[in-house]
């Protein structure tokens, strides 16, 4: 299994830099996908942390584990990001692949794959870049808003009580010492860039996510001591089994259509049930309430059905996406009608641009987001959320929030009506005086209105139905080399951890001869090397933790992330890949290892032009690539190398380092200043 080994923030905010001012994008999202906030509406939320800038953000999974993830997803318009699941047990084996998004979005993912320290330092290290891009207005002007972390933790007592888990939280309470020692660990070309004030409170809040079967005075004592300890408003990861197995059932399999879907009654039997949350809720409340805090519900977890279609490993894999939608907004509405809106809700259930508006004027706040960023254009999609709602609020003449949800209940003048008076159509609307907020009891009033009336709609809505969400990407009977493929970028876009680069590499056809080892010497057989497409994809081994998400949207077969060129960062990570086929740059080019079929390759630049071998044969070559000497190690009758890995491991050379991407990154002249 890959291992992830994150590039420290100086490497990070170097590349972020640089990769604007040449290429005109941040970790690959063009400055065209960046989030602009638009004149005269506010879509600020007021979060029991803080006022947010919008109420959109990433949920706690794949897209929110490395620093560059973070960055990437406030660039696209994010300001409520939740922080991937930590626990004490933080050397976990996660099966391989562990994401299928299509055609029903699975997983067998759950916590972090980084040690307890490195989140804490890859979460620093995303806040410390958003503050100092925010700071030089790369994207979003000063005036964007206000940007928040919340944390999220489980599994059980234990683990949320035990001294290492107890450190991270503090850390992420206090990150003063890691923002000093990522400062005091800048080059000096880079100190300039960084010198922006970077808050060391991080994160106000937490979500509790609990196994499946946690007794329910457990999830209550665990609420307690993050309350008590560690001073945070906390959310409550719910779990779908808290709608029952029956009615569950009948929604999933009948309703909606997914008869190949199956649950199973002991983990709805063995779960939190509907009067004990209830219950536990409003002790938690008034517990909460003594401390100046507030506790919430988050929906919703992942539902764990039996694994039928074996795309993943495992008897048990975990439904997300588009199919729990309808189960997550009903039980919302039913949480709200039980408790009078009193428990505010957190939302993550199959949410996409199409009805991101309708989970904000639900009054569901945030609402985040997962399975949809991990389908073709992945990161790009968030400024679509965002632009929906826009277009929603101007529709109805709502300039902040709570308007757009008093207009969609019909309960403020402008509802389903034009953009008024003075206001621009195609720019946003004019700012206007500010008015007075409108009465809290008018919008709960209006919130439960609204959630009624979409938790009535949203299960009759053909697009959550299994026929709409059945098929597959098309695949073709083509195999994917190291080279050319279908050039269609879906690797890239989905990736969430920005491991893959394109290359301008190609189109071209070059003399590659095999050497083989005949009688004691070297013969020369002809061949060639040809590469018919203008761009190759290449990815950076240290951020690819072989999730298998861009295999599934790849028309090819193979896998890119078992395919295509794989660099790594460092010889202990090349190392430690063998066997795989693999790349190293070192020494800025200066030597170039490579691992085809089990056999390390070394590239050498020389004065004259270059050495190339395998351990076995050795070939000295001119600067027009041509053979000037060969020469045998040792007894290898048969033996061949093909020229055509030296002309690939130049290439690729070659276009990584005339570019910025993660490779590139860590020779950026900023950070060999002294």
């Amino acid at each position: 299994m890959s291992e992830l080994r994150p590039q420290p923030f100086a490497v990070l905010l170097a590349r972020a830099l640089a990769e604007y001012e040449v290429q005109g994008s941040i970790f690959d999202l063009p400055k065209r996908s960046f989030w602009h906030a638009r004149e005269g509406l506010d879509l600020s939320v007021m979060l029991p942390s803080g006022r947010a800038a919008t109420p959109l953000g990433p949920a706690a999974g794949p897209h929110t584990q490395l620093a560059q993830n973070l960055a990437i997803a406030w660039l696209a318009g994010s300001r409520v990001l939740e922080l991937k699941t930590v626990q004490i047990q933080d050397r976990i084996e996660v099966a391989k692949p562990s994401i299928a998004a299509v055609p029903l979005g699975t997983n067998v993912e759950w916590s972090q794959e980084l040690r307890l320290e490195e989140s804490a330092e890859q979460y620093t290290a995303g806040w410390f870049l958003i503050h100092a891009l925010r700071a030089h207005a790369i994207a979003g002007a000063a005036g964007d808003g206000e940007t928040r972390f919340e944390a999220s933790v489980g599994y059980d007592l234990a683990g949320v009580r035990s001294a290492p888990v107890a450190r991270f939280l503090d850390a992420m309470t206090d990150a003063a010492p890691l923002l000093a020692r990522m400062r005091g660990a800048l080059p000096p070309g880079l100190r300039a860039a960084a010198d922006v004030e970077v808050p060391a409170r991080m994160v106000r809040g937490v979500t509790l996510s609990t196994m499946h079967g946690c007794p329910a005075d457990e999830i209550e004592r665990i609420v307690e001591h993050l309350l008590e300890r560690h001073r945070l408003d906390v959310n409550v990861k719910l779990n779908p089994t808290l709608f029952g197995y029956d009615e569950t059932d009948a929604l999933l399999r009948g309703a909606l259509g997914y008869e190949e879907l199956r649950v199973d009654r002991a983990a709805f039997d063995g779960d939190l049930q509907w009067d004990e949350a209830l219950a536990m809720f409003e002790r938690l409340g008034r517990t909460a309430a003594r401390h100046g805090l507030t506790v919430g519900a988050k929906l919703i977890n992942t539902l764990a059905v039996r694994n039928l279609s074996r795309v993943l490993e495992g008897e048990t894999i975990y439904l997300s996406g588009t199919a729990l939608h309808p189960l997550a907004i009903r039980l919302a509405h039913r949480v709200v009608e039980a408790t009078g809106g009193r428990v505010p809700i957190s939302f993550s259930a199959g949410v996409d641009a199409e009805n991101f508006a309708d989970a904000v004027a639900c009054g569901l706040r945030p609402v985040t987001v997962s399975s949809d960023l991990l389908k073709p254009t992945g990161y790009r999609r968030l400024p679509r959320f965002l632009k929906a709602l826009e277009a929603e609020m101007e529709r109805t003449g709502s300039h902040t929030l709570d308007e757009f949800i008093l207009a969609r209940a019909g309960k403020a003048p402008g509802a389903a009506g034009p953009v008024p008076a003075g206001a621009d159509a195609a720019g946003g609307a004019e700012r206007l005086p500010a008015a007075p907020p409108p009465d809290p009891a008018r919008v709960r009033a209006a919130i439960e209105k609204n959630l009624a009336a979409y938790a009535d709609r949203v299960t009759a809505d053909e697009r959550y139905h299994a026929p709409a969400n059945r098929t597959p990407p098309a695949r073709s009977g083509a195999r994917l080399a190291l080279f050319d493929c279908e050039s269609c970028n879906a690797c890239l876009l989905v990736c969430p951890n920005d491991a893959f680069f394109s290359l301008p590499i190609g189109p071209l056809a070059l003399e590659a001869p095999d050497l083989k080892v005949v009688a004691g010497a070297v013969v020369v057989l002809p061949a060639r090397l040809e590469l018919r497409a203008e761009r190759q994809w290449a990815y950076f081994a240290d951020f690819c933790n072989d999730c298998g998400n861009c295999d599934t949207f790849c028309p090819e077969q193979g896998g890119p992330y078992q395919a295509k060129p794989r660099f790594h960062g460092s010889r202990a990570g090349f190392v430690a890949d063998a066997p795989r086929d693999a790349f190293l740059i070192e020494d800025t080019g200066a030597v170039t290892r490579a691992r085809f079929a089990g056999i390390e390759h070394v590239l050498t630049r020389t004065e004259n032009g270059a050495r190339f071998g395998d351990g076995a044969i050795e070939v000295e070559l001119d600067a027009a690539h041509r053979v000037v000497s060969t020469r045998v190690s040792g007894a290898h009758e048969g033996h061949t190398l093909p020229l055509a890995r030296y002309h690939a491991m130049r290439l690729l050379r070659d276009a990584v380092l005339a570019r910025v991407n993660p490779v590139s990154a860590q020779f950026m002249p900023a950070l060999r200043e002294e």
